[in-house]
């Protein structure tokens, strides 16, 4: 199965090739290919075999989603990943189902499942026994070119120590600090971006790019004690972008790419942005070092003085991860609400006449019952982690429609399944705030986008006070037109792309 995957992928790229046939490149990928194909006729009767050797009731087990191996690969490792999992379930009109048995096969497990069922995710996701299932996970490491565990796709001592750790940096008081310096940064984007140059030129703006540049810099400036400059941050986002795509899409679904990598130029592209990742974490790393008085329990503080490293790699591993969820979640977060209010004037007055009321009344703007509403709908609709969580689970479950889940089966938990789901919410494509006026019982169970249990999002409080911060701040007094929705984009996290706004000042603060 494996060879047939990369048979697939060398001769494409053969056919695409401008080399002469005489190239000793397009020898190797012709050799490749017809060794490959041979290995693909004997998987297909093993694989015959196989199936002709289980036909236990499949009536027992979840459907099974009916693309190809090779397309379902194709969509998995896409950037419409989260699409295809929903469209799935709409076909097979089932909230669990199976992805194509052969999936199974390659990680050695029962069955690979996907659930979009709120109250099945819920036991799972808070199951002691489940545990992230470490053939998936192991590939993320190379993202930072360690070859070490982080605290994100690890279990038991190892995440344990490295969890508790940081827990601290993540208290109110620190909160507090992180958010006074969100306020500030907001702020000077105001009076450089908008006022000194977006709004007097009448010049639209990316509205993720202009987001994910000011959350990476407070996060820099308060978790890290490090001014990154753009530069720096555009280079560092590009660098994950390609590392990720090889490492947690392409590889981990065709194991064959790691030995025959060197025939592949985007895999060694992809090689050197991780060892550039690697190179600016230990950057950061350096620069805490030099630093004479370092603030106390911040992150960075306290990954260096938890004596659970064993080395400054194994502090990469953590760094890197650390960064890109906190940057990442809130950035893109604010970007998916600040372009729904664009799209929805009658939802951004609403919004913006609840904060004026609020700031005329002496309360906290970030306390708005309007904002809660708000944020939490644009959460729902596009949630940052849309591809959600992995887990292989410790017991054997049953779904609400009977299917019986094994023990061992590999579990994906897609959290745009139930947030997008028709028999949940009402009208659930819509950007509508006044659902969660009085949420049924159903909604609030579906909506966890920071996931559940021990091995949850260990920065949730920072993210939503800081998007509370930013969009209070932004939507109180700005008036914001889309000019072009842009795309939507799916590497590790999902993303607005060429997002395009204008700003019209229409509030002065007081």
């Amino acid at each position: 199965r494996c060879s047939a995957l990369f048979f697939f992928e060398i001769l494409s790229r053969s056919k695409m090739s401008t080399a002469t046939p005489s190239s000793s490149a397009h020898k190797s990928l012709v050799l490749v290919s017809a060794s490959s194909l041979l290995l693909l006729v004997g998987g297909i009767a093993l694989v015959s075999t196989m199936r002709s050797k289980s036909k236990k009731s499949q009536g027992d087990y979840p459907p099974i989603e009916q693309s190809g191996c090779f397309e379902t690969i194709k969509q998995i490792t896409s950037n419409d990943l989260p699409w295809f999992l929903l469209q799935a379930a709409k076909d097979l009109k089932s909230m669990t189902y199976q992805l194509n048995p052969l999936l199974a096969k390659m990680f050695f497990c029962p069955m690979f499942v996907v659930i979009g069922e709120p109250k099945l995710s819920h036991k799972i996701l808070t199951d002691p026994l489940s545990t992230k299932p470490e053939e998936l996970y192991e590939a993320v490491e190379a993202v930072h070119a360690t070859g070490t565990k982080s605290m994100f796709t690890s279990n038991g001592p190892y995440w344990q120590s490295r969890r508790r750790g940081v827990a601290t940096a993540f208290s109110s008081a620190h909160i507090r600090r992180m958010n006074d310096v969100a306020s500030a940064k907001v702020d000077e984007w105001i009076q450089t971006e908008l006022l000194g140059k977006f709004i007097p030129n009448d010049e639209a703006f990316d509205v993720g790019l202009e987001m994910f540049d000011l959350v990476g810099a407070a996060l820099s400036e308060t978790a890290f004690e490090y001014k990154m400059s753009k530069e720096e941050a555009k280079n560092y986002a590009d660098d994950l972008d390609l590392a990720f795509d090889e490492f947690t899409f392409k590889s981990a679904t065709n194991p064959l790419r790691k030995p025959f990598g060197l025939l592949l130029p985007d895999r060694q592209r992809a090689f050197a942005a991780s060892k550039r990742v690697r190179a600016f974490a230990l950057k950061l790393i350096a620069s805490y070092r030099e630093l004479e008085n370092p603030t106390k329990d911040t992150i960075i503080d306290r990954v260096m003085k938890n004596t659970a490293y064993k080395s400054d790699d194994e502090r990469v591993a953590d760094l890197t991860f650390i960064l890109v969820a906190g940057r990442d979640t809130t950035s893109f977060t604010i970007a998916f609400i600040l372009r729904e209010l664009a799209k929805h004037p009658s939802e951004q007055q609403k919004l913006r006449e609840a904060l004026l009321e609020a700031r005329d009344n002496g309360e906290d703007l970030t306390k708005s019952d309007a904002l809660r509403k708000v944020v939490k709908e644009g959460m729902r609709l596009y949630p940052v982690a849309a591809a959600g969580a992995q887990r292989t689970i410790g017991r054997e479950y049953r779904t609400k429609e009977g299917y019986i889940l094994p023990k061992g089966t590999v579990v994906w938990l897609p959290f745009l399944l139930p947030l997008r789901s028709e028999d949940i919410y009402a009208d659930p494509d819509s950007f509508v705030p006044s659902r969660w006026d009085e949420p049924t019982e159903e909604m609030d169970e579906a909506f966890f986008p920071f996931a559940l249990g021990q091995q949850n999002c260990v920065g949730q409080a920072l993210a939503k006070a800081e998007m509370n911060v930013i969009l209070a701040r932004i939507c109180s007094e700005f008036e914001l037109e889309l000019v072009d929705e842009g795309t939507l984009d799916h590497i590790l996290t999902l993303k607005p792309m060429k997002a395009m706004l204008k700003a019209r000042r229409v509030v002065s603060t007081k």
